[in-house]
């Protein structure tokens, strides 16, 4: 912007009829006063279209480079704009306003300008002359311009203007000048009061626009003639057009910019840094006199709460100056202390509390390091874990309880008609025995392995115990029999710790006898006693049967029914089969029907044999037993 203050121009103007008619009225304006950082660099430039630029640093270009601090200032020139005091310098109203040594065209064998020493106002100089080049004027290509055919004879005026001017004004006189025909081109003079102020020759190239401008002041002049003439006097050639012809005051401007430096600020966010997630921490700076401050975010505050781990900046900015400083933050996980809830535990119960976390320390509440801390009774046990500096503890609480009391007693033995009562009960307890019951007590009277376990608090106790049975007492001599002539048979009453006391008086667990009686046996153990007799007969065994005591019945036909063979005729027979538990399951009195089995499974069948020998000798009904093993 114009600083009236710091610039000043030289006013000049034209006179007309004794009144100033014309002044430097343009503005030049370098633009505000401006501040730069340490180190940097700013263009001055100035307005363009101004004739001449003359900096303080002597530079002459429309701009300079500035790098330092200091006044600079620009002086620039031009002609002033709407100030020509020649009157139809453009020739747009034709061949008016001006005199001539020369002569207006009258025309000839190549046209207008056939002769020398003519002019003519054309636009274009082949218009007026054949042999004359084709071209526009200097200012639109399509105005009026002075054509002349150029003069042999020395001194003439081409062209003359009296003008009025200011005193002491500096002016600027200028023209364009172009040749028509390549050869001999003009050589032009201009004079102000028949003083030369300096020459323009033409170029060979035709149309060629060229300028003539230079600086006249008028010192105490008021009334001036302007005159144009050409040096060069050849015949042939020497031809040539002239346009916009100017006489205009002389302004010169000047401003002055200050530039002033400042140095940068130097914000620091310190080191990087770490920190723990469960802090705060703020960045800052450390540059209070900062006039804005821009974080990364684009918040402005004086200082910065960082919300992760990241690289964070700041730019610091003072007297226009900025600076950013970055940092690198890690935000730091917290351990997990983590050993688990309030528990309650049973007596004899031991506990691993596990603190450990990946890359971690510890420190228990009794001063320990290990990640670990066994407990084995009530009390309340902490730790604190450290993750490079940061904390996390955590509390837990142990409540022992005793283990209930529970007590079956020793593996023991009953006889089979007792019951043996179990009997378990504690106060608050709970009970599951090994059949399922929940009652605190119970009684049994089978053989096996009897266990509970008793709940108190979450704490168990088992128990158990092995019953036995002692059976009562149980001897079998077997049914009455025969017992052939002569022979020894053994009666046997054997049983696990039984006591035995036969009729004849023995005690051992079987007797030999010999004929023909009826025996008895008193067996006896702790839990009672039993008796059982038998009657013996004789016989003189002249007719054996024998029996077989296994038969297949398998489809092979080997073997596969059960008979009993004699040796001689019976008066009368009858078989009987019986099972396991005395049954009977089959019979019959045909001494030729064997026994195939029936639908019964396999397995051990008792059987019987009554018969009555066709014997003149012996006489008398006699019995047979035996087992027989069934197959299928």
């Amino acid at each position: 912007m114009w600083n009236p203050s710091r610039t000043l121009p030289i006013v000049v103007a034209t006179l007309f009829g004794g009144l100033a008619s014309g002044q430097c009225v343009s503005t030049f304006d370098l633009g505000s006063d401006t501040s730069l950082c340490a180190g940097q660099s700013v263009t001055l430039t100035a307005p363009a279209g101004f004739q001449s630029y003359l900096w303080t640093t002597g530079s002459t270009g429309t701009a300079i480079s500035v790098s330092t601090a200091g006044t600079y200032g620009c002086t620039v020139t031009e002609i002033g704009a709407g100030n020509n005091v020649i009157t139809n310098g453009d020739f747009s109203a034709g061949a008016t306003g001006f005199t001539s040594d020369y002569v207006p065209g009258t025309g000839g064998a190549y046209g207008l300008l056939s002769l020398q020493s003519t002019y003519a106002v054309s636009t274009s100089p082949s218009l007026v002359h054949n042999n004359f080049a084709s071209f526009g004027d200097h200012t639109t290509g399509s105005g009026n311009m002075l054509v002349v055919n150029g003069s042999d004879i020395v001194g003439q005026t081409i062209w003359c203007q009296t003008v009025s001017v200011l005193p002491n004004t500096t002016y600027a006189f200028s023209a364009w000048l172009a040749s028509a025909v390549s050869s001999s081109p003009a050589q032009l003079s201009f004079t102000v009061d028949g003083v030369s102020i300096g020459n323009l020759n033409a170029s060979s190239t035709t149309g060629l626009w060229l300028n003539f401008y230079n600086l006249w002041n008028s010192g105490a002049s008021t009334t001036v003639t302007l005159c144009i003439t050409n040096l060069n006097t050849a015949q042939s050639g020497n031809d040539f057009a002239i346009d916009d012809i100017l006489f205009t005051p002389y302004c010169t401007y000047t401003d002055e910019v200050l530039v002033t430096y400042f140095a940068y600020p130097e914000p620091d966010l310190g080191p990087d840094t770490t920190y723990c997630e469960d802090v705060t921490i703020a960045l800052d700076p450390q540059w209070p006199s900062a006039d804005a401050f821009a974080w990364q975010d684009g918040s402005a505050a004086a200082s910065f709460t960082p919300a992760a781990s990241g690289i964070y900046w700041v730019d610091v900015t003072e007297n226009g100056c900025t600076t950013r400083d970055s940092i690198l933050v890690t935000e730091l996980p917290l351990p997990v202390a983590n050993i688990g809830p309030d528990l309650q535990r049973c007596a004899g119960d031991v506990e691993v509390l596990n603190a450990a976390y990946p890359g971690s320390t510890y420190m228990w509440h009794d001063g320990s390091t290990a990640p670990t801390w066994t407990v084995t009774d009530a009390g309340t046990y902490w730790v604190t874990v450290d993750l490079a500096g940061c904390l996390d503890r955590d509390t837990v609480i142990f409540t022992y309880y005793p283990l209930p009391v529970v007590d079956l007693g020793a593996d023991t033995t009953i006889c089979e008609a007792d019951d043996l009562l179990f009997d378990v009960t504690r106060p608050g307890g709970s009970y599951s025995w090994e059949d399922g019951s929940t009652f605190p007590s119970r009684s049994t009277n089978g053989a096996g392995v009897y266990w509970v376990i008793v709940e108190e608090n979450n704490c168990y106790t088992t128990d158990s115990l092995e019953l036995g049975i002692i059976p009562l007492p149980e001897v079998d001599l077997g049914p009455d029999h025969l017992l052939c002539a002569g022979s020894v048979e053994e009666l046997v009453a054997e049983g696990p710790n039984y006591t035995y006391l036969w009729d004849d008086g023995s005690t051992g667990p079987s007797i030999l006898i010999d004929g023909p009686d009826v025996y008895s046996v008193t067996v006896t153990n702790v839990c009672g006693t039993d008796v059982d007799s038998v009657t013996i007969g004789l016989d003189y065994c002249d007719c054996p049967v024998y029996v077989p005591n296994t038969f297949t019945r398998d489809g092979d036909g080997i073997n596969e029914d059960f008979l009993p063979r004699f040796t001689c005729p019976n008066e009368s027979y009858t078989l009987r089969i019986f099972d396991r538990w005395g049954r009977e399951q089959w019979m019959t009195t045909d001494p030729f029907m064997a026994w195939d089995g029936g639908t019964l499974a396999s397995g051990v069948y008792a059987w019987t044999v009554e018969y009555v020998p066709d014997s003149d000798i012996l006489t008398g009904r006699r019995v047979a037993k035996g087992h027989v093993l069934l197959l299928r």
